[in-house]
């Protein structure tokens, strides 16, 4: 049985004091005024999900909003993390998400999280300033992955749906940076590169996929059923030893062939989360993107 079967949810409206319910605002990046750890899924048997919510410290009125799904193999990483420091000094907030790692839950829960986040936003973004008509997703390495799928499917549950999937909002544009995109074909893109890396990666992707044996784990598998996939930017290094370029290129070759609206930007020598990817270069490329889309 899953944990959310066995007793009904508790509220904490009422076992905790509101303000204690409530992160006040602080100020922890130039030009954002911020909000810390905003619980935005509660599952039975898991430590409630969170969001940091980073807001243009000068806005006057709705602001789009990215929300951002970190990497680390799926075994790793925190909200804290990622290029997207500047969105909010440059207009545009940022709710960097937590979700459920590989040793928490397995494919395809996580990207319920992701999802979950999105229709948070869309329904309870309003009230700290977030324009919910104008939402992108960014996410790199296996944040990226997440990002990516969610966007193909979304309201179409892959795991255990939320409590409103319809409340899940249509997305205006979809940034990855050095995704997976085929977990099946890592060691295959690879071509002879590090075998530490390889192995390791393998590794994390057998973690992280056990189980898994109705849904699809490739992405190409699941554009035939898409039937709203916003714009997508890809970003990746054609150095990475650890999730090669190849991965990227597959992606882009399917969106192109769909008559998808897709751009690659292979940044030469790059190597998996270089600190190239934070370059003021790279991250106003992504602005741009936002921009033409409706998002900045």
């Amino acid at each position: 049985m899953h944990p959310d079967d066995l007793m009904p949810r508790l509220s904490y409206a009422g076992l905790v004091p509101a303000a204690l319910l409530e992160p006040p605002a602080v100020e922890v990046l130039p030009g954002a005024v911020s909000r810390l750890q905003l619980p935005y899924r509660t599952l039975q048997g898991w430590r409630p999900l969170q969001l940091d919510l980073h807001l243009p410290a000068a806005a006057t009125g709705p602001v789009p909003v990215v929300v951002y799904v970190h990497g680390g193999s799926f075994l790793a990483g925190r909200p804290t993390m990622g290029p997207w420091r500047s969105l909010p000094a440059s207009g545009v907030a940022v709710a960097s998400i937590a979700y459920r790692l590989a040793g928490e839950a397995a494919f395809p829960e996580p990207v319920e999280d992701v999802r979950a986040a999105l229709a948070w936003l869309a329904t309870d973004g309003a009230r700290y300033g977030v324009d919910p008509t104008r939402i992108a997703l960014w996410g790199s390495s296996a944040g990226g992955y997440l990002a990516l799928l969610a966007a193909m499917t979304g309201r179409r549950s892959l795991g255990r749906p939320i409590d409103d999937p319809g409340a899940v909002p249509d997305l205006a544009a979809v940034v990855a940076h050095y995704p997976v995109t085929d977990p099946t074909r890592l060691r295959e893109d690879a071509d002879g590169g590090d075998e530490r890396q390889v192995a390791t990666v393998e590794a994390a992707m057998a973690a992280f996929f056990t189980g898994a044996t109705d849904v699809p784990t490739a992405l190409v598998d699941h554009l035939d059923d898409t039937e709203h996939l916003p714009p997508v930017l890809l970003q990746h290094g054609d150095d990475d030893h650890r999730v090669a370029l190849a991965q990227s290129q597959r992606l882009a070759r399917a969106l192109e062939e769909r008559g998808r609206a897709v751009g690659l930007r292979v940044v030469p020598g790059a190597d998996h989360g270089d600190p190239v990817f934070e370059s003021t270069e790279l991250v106003g490329e992504v602005l741009a993107f936002l921009s033409d889309h409706g998002v900045a």
